[in-house]
């Protein structure tokens, strides 16, 4: 899905800045390649882990600390991770954590995400009133089975039980984060305006680009055996598969759709809110938490503070080690 995005916003003429847990010799050799076949020269990695929240504040500094701002047009989340469910009384999950101790699930659907574009809100507001800029952030059909912690939103004193719970939390509790950072980019670009400006050119938009044939499906089905994957999810289900989910090209879509309907522009939005869309088409969320704004400032405010702390508790950690060293 990531590819043909690319691909496609290449094609047109567009400057990429793509983030990679690792620049190496395949990520370096795929971007040649993205380079060759879109014919566009300016598409450029940059080593960001999204779930490390340090790496997460190093790139956001230097990108901020550019004078004059630097343009953008827009951010496009599509940073993902689904752990295998498990089977009852067969296996249970094991718990994966960051480099900052958090279940590697919640640092990158939610945690790392919502720190980025956190810390990018400078960015957003310093662009020019007539630039239409639009955060773009993938979310899943899954969030309805999430939850949400006001108390510990980055679930570190959670007990794991569940890998499906962890990741559908992930993705409801970072939904809902979006709708508050909206309302706050909106308020804070009218507040800091001299000239009348509405703030809607910013927008941020929840995509749902649904069940697709990815890594992330083969390592559930699988339930990330090797053995499972040959059998399970290659001979037996892949005809069913190959029916009923998309490809990642189809998946692209509601994704390609967002960045560039005319229906998101300033000029044409219909109210302040964030829009979902799924299959290319505006829907209607369906959980209450979404029409709790007092909820969803408190989980945005909660968020921040626990990851402030954290943050200070890493900081601490890698100046002890450095001085061992």
């Amino acid at each position: 899905m990531g590819t043909s995005v690319v691909l496609d916003l290449a094609r047109r003429g567009a400057q990429l800045i793509i983030l990679t847990r690792r620049v190496d010799e395949w990520s370096t050799e795929w971007c040649e390649d993205l380079r060759f076949r879109t014919d566009n020269e300016m598409i450029y990695l940059e080593q960001c882990d999204i779930s490390d929240l340090y790496e997460v504040r190093k790139f956001a500094t230097k990108w901020l600390d550019n004078s004059p701002p630097r343009r953008l047009d827009g951010v496009v989340v599509m940073s993902g991770n689904i752990e295998p469910w498990g089977i009852p009384r067969i296996s249970t999950p094991k718990r994966r954590s960051s480099a900052d101790g958090v279940e590697i699930q919640m640092a990158t659907n939610f945690v790392g995400v919502f720190h980025l574009l956190d810390l990018l809100k400078p960015s957003f507001k310093a662009q020019p009133p007539d630039r239409d800029v639009r955060i773009i952030v993938t979310t899943c059909m899954l969030q309805a089975v999430g939850k949400v912690s006001i108390e510990d939103p980055l679930w570190l004193d959670k007990k794991y039980k569940s890998s499906l719970e962890f990741f559908g939390s992930s993705k409801l509790q970072l939904s809902l984060c979006m709708l508050e950072l909206q309302r706050r980019l909106l308020d804070d670009i009218q507040k800091q305006s001299k000239d009348g400006r509405s703030g809607k050119n910013v927008s941020v938009t929840l995509v749902q680009p649904g069940i697709m044939r990815s890594a992330s499906l083969r390592r559930v089905v699988s339930n990330g055996s090797v053995i499972m994957l040959v059998l399970l999810y290659c001979v037996l289900l892949y005809p069913f598969l190959w029916l009923l989910t998309k490809n990642g090209n189809r998946g692209a879509q509601s994704i390609l759709y967002s960045i560039m309907t005319p229906e998101l522009e300033e000029i044409n939005l219909k109210g302040g809110g964030v829009k979902y869309i799924v299959n290319c088409s505006v829907k209607k969320f369906s959980r209450k938490e979404f029409a709790d704004e007092e909820l969803q400032k408190k989980l945005y405010d909660a968020t921040s503070e626990q990851i402030t702390k954290l943050e200070k508790k890493m900081a601490t950690k890698r100046s002890i080690k450095k001085k061992k060293n």
